[in-house]
């Protein structure tokens, strides 16, 4: 378990090398549902994701020994990138384990910053697994993209200046994967404003937490099956999940479908880019997955912007198409 101090400390250590990303009032998003929507915009991060915070603050903690080993992790894109991209900039050689058929464009972020590919799967827990064994072969330092202290911590700061920034937040709601960023951002939200709920929101096909916090014991996605491919945490981690049970008020479910339309209403109304991971508080708002009363503050963690060029410009045709006039 990790507390409040334990994020401060890892803000210190990182401020220099992440963006602060603005939370500001989304004039739209708050016409449009009747409730006062805040944006936290992850998606402006160097890398496009939150998942830079845990990446940097893991490998700033143990620099001196991993810039003698070397790291390995495992991602479907936006976590290998972002470590791939703190590494590079710490020097620090990188190996990242990735599923079989992982978005290429994410690929070639990872390569940009020249972290060696492993590809392996075709599940997030089978590339964990290899990353694992390829640590131990070669002597690398491992880090989990979600089950870890350190990442915790640093995904934890993204809650901590949400909370710097926006006062008497009524609900903070976040995309939920492995249980990383959840774990941390209700970690920082329980110990300044615990009257905040913290709202978990998943995809239909990937309801790991949701079914975990159900059944209260672990549970293991056989066949994840979303577009969102940051949203692909076959198993939540098990600190991640003890975190949850303690300090998630709730988890909510939204389709691809929703999750699409979410995107489309960023993009078009909002103008901001997200890709559909990042764009799941929204479709929860929006669907109507997530209910809040009228007048609810409410901060939306729009938690990465890359998506794939093929996905986005099928989303925008279908946008064009469908609001152009008859």
């Amino acid at each position: 378990m990790i507390a409040l101090t334990d994020i401060e400390k890892a803000h210190e250590r990182i401020k220099d090398h992440i963006f602060r990303t603005p939370c500001y009032p989304s004039l739209f998003l708050s016409k449009k549902t009747g409730a006062e929507i805040f944006l936290k915009l992850e998606c402006y991060q160097p890398t496009g994701v939150f998942k830079i915070r845990g990446a940097y603050n893991i490998e700033l903690e143990n620099l001196e020994k991993i810039r003698d080993s070397g790291v390995v992790t495992a991602s479907s894109g936006n976590h290998g990138f972002s470590v791939a991209y703190a590494a590079k900039t710490l020097g620090v050689d990188c190996t990242v384990v990735v599923n079989n058929g992982a978005n290429p464009d994410k690929l070639k972020m990872i390569e940009l910053f020249g972290a060696k590919i492993v590809e392996d799967g075709p599940t997030t827990d089978s590339i964990i697994g290899k990353a694992r064994e390829l640590a131990n072969e070669r002597g690398l330092f491992f880090i989990h993209p979600f089950d870890d202290p350190s990442v915790i911590a640093g995904q934890g700061t993204c809650g901590l200046e949400i909370l710097e920034d926006v006062s008497a937040l009524d609900a903070v709601i976040v995309p939920v994967g492995g249980g990383g960023l959840i774990s941390g951002v209700s970690t920082a939200f329980k110990a300044i404003s615990p009257k905040c709920k913290v709202i978990g929101v998943e995809a239909t096909g990937v309801p790991s937490l949701y079914e975990s916090m159900k059944k209260k014991k672990l549970v293991t996605i056989e066949h994840p099956q979303t577009i969102a491919d940051g949203l692909v945490g076959q198993t939540i981690g098990k600190m991640n999940f003890e975190i949850a049970e303690r300090d998630v008020d709730d988890v909510v479910l939204v389709t691809d479908d929703q999750m699409r339309e979410a995107v489309k209403s960023l993009l078009l109304d909002a103008h901001i880019l997200a890709e559909p991971s990042g764009a799941a508080p929204i479709a929860a708002l929006l669907s109507g997955a997530y209910k809040f009363k009228a007048g609810e503050r409410i901060a939306a963690i729009i938690s990465g912007g890359n998506i794939a060029y093929t996905l986005l410009q099928e989303l925008l045709n279908e946008a064009f198409s469908s609001r152009a006039p008859k």
